[in-house]
């Protein structure tokens, strides 16, 4: 008869005259904890790069949003947020204005005349500057930019604490149409300038004034389509009237 020894039996059974059991449970245990560790880690990782995401993303809109201000040309103009430095006073701060606003000044700063060459310098250097900050020491291009109803910072603050900003672009968003009619100018800056700062585009029509629309790709396209229809009855007004 063969007689088995402790060598012939599982290794889990018995160590010398202990039982592992134990030990492999807290093994286990070690690994469930380095895992949920791990795991974690991961999460967060996850986390902080959609969180980054969303602020580039946000970043782009604002840009482009800038840029259509700039591309924008005629009686409907669209609102944008530059930093604007005064080289008089040394103060810094964010203005809200109209895209034809701000390249008007930049023509008074740097003399730049209304002829295609000077237009498209001034183009040019609008939609390089991707951090829309701009130092100016002209006064009539200050003025050009903050107009007759300046606001304060404060003023904005106080605005965004009485109006749930990321509450209404949410709707907006949603519905896709949103107008508003604002008749004092300094409140329409500011409502221009805190939209703008979350995404939104917004424009008011230089003739009638006292409405800010919401600005999206639909209403570009619809717009344009009125251009080219507008464009192909020209030609035909022009023959009736030769």
């Amino acid at each position: 008869m063969i007689q088995s020894s402790y060598k012939d039996k599982p290794w889990f059974i018995l160590q010398g005259n202990q039982p592992v059991i134990r030990n492999i449970k807290n093994m286990i245990y070690k690994i469930s904890l380095i895992l949920i560790t791990l795991s974690i880690g991961l999460i967060s990782c996850r986390q902080v790069s959609t969180s980054r995401s969303s602020m580039i993303s946000l970043d782009t809109i604002i840009y482009n949003n800038y840029c259509k201000a700039i591309d924008n040309e005629g009686t409907f103009q669209f609102f944008l947020v530059a930093k604007i430095k005064n080289l008089n006073n040394g103060q810094i701060r964010e203005i809200c204005t109209k895209g034809n606003f701000l390249k008007g000044a930049l023509h008074r700063e740097y003399n730049l005349g209304y002829d295609s060459i000077g237009t498209s310098k001034v183009y040019q250097m609008a939609v390089d500057n991707h951090k829309r900050y701009f130092e100016l020491k002209n006064d009539s291009a200050i003025w050009n930019i903050s107009g007759v109803w300046p606001y304060t910072m404060d003023d904005l603050s106080k605005l965004e604490k009485q109006v749930n900003f990321d509450s209404l672009v949410i709707q907006i968003k949603k519905n896709k149409k949103w107008s508003l009619e604002i008749f004092e100018d300094k409140s329409m800056l500011m409502y221009a300038h805190a939209l703008f700062c979350r995404g939104i585009l917004t424009g008011e029509n230089s003739c009638r004034g006292g409405t800010l629309y919401y600005v999206d790709d639909e209403w570009l396209n619809e717009r344009k389509k009125q251009r080219e229809e507008m464009e192909k009855l020209l030609p035909t007004a022009k023959r009736t009237n030769n």
